[in-house]
């Protein structure tokens, strides 16, 4: 490669990063979104350093002025794509086998914790039942844990603000329907006396 420039084998795809090869032509792609296409694997190269050196911004894009480094490079060849389907020797990963799931049981109105045919129980809400499977999670699955772990219920609900029990309704006077205080004596509007 010319300029002393070397890309070892492994690091090809980080060098052609946000670039994708489509037939002929190359495409920058950055979140989604397209940003043109090129015939030359070199001005491909060039407009994405730009793109990166704009923060991917059209209104700046105008004034970069980078070298185009890439004119007279020995470029290695594009990664091909990567096949379709899994890659030999990888067994397939079942995500609701490794992580189990949350399901909601509309009969008694809770949250159960799953994984295949396994019921790791039921759950009043949400928060609970996804604590549970995460402890469970990073526990492999054992079950001992629930019993252990007394703090399972206490962490789920830490710095949460408890609600009071029986809130206190407003108060309100019964001759001029004005909210008044609880240490009220007599209403300010009407003047009652309230008992």
């Amino acid at each position: 490669m010319n300029g002393g420039v070397k890309i070892e084998p492994t690091d090809i795809r980080y060098f052609y990063r946000n670039i994708v090869k489509s037939g002929k032509k190359y495409r920058i792609k950055h979140n989604n979104k397209d940003y043109g296409e090129f015939s030359k694997l070199s001005d491909a190269l060039y407009e994405r350093d730009c793109l990166f050196f704009c923060n991917f911004d059209y209104d700046l894009l105008v004034e970069c002025d980078l070298p185009n480094k890439y004119e007279d490079m020995d470029l290695p060849p594009f990664p091909e794509n990567r096949p379709r389907g899994r890659i030999e020797g990888n067994l397939k990963f079942n995500k609701k086998e490794a992580e189990g799931e949350i399901i909601f049981d509309h009969k008694e109105e809770k949250f159960c914790v799953k994984r295949g045919e396994e019921d790791y129980g039921k759950y009043d809400s949400m928060v609970e039942a996804y604590f549970v499977k995460k402890t469970l999670m990073e526990h492999d699955w054992d079950r001992a844990i629930l019993i252990q772990n007394r703090k399972i219920r206490e962490d789920i609900f830490l710095n949460q603000k408890v609600k009071p029990t029986n809130p206190q309704l407003p108060k309100y006077c019964p001759q001029c329907g004005n909210r008044v205080k609880e240490e009220d004596k007599i209403c300010k509007i009407c003047g009652i006396k309230l008992s």
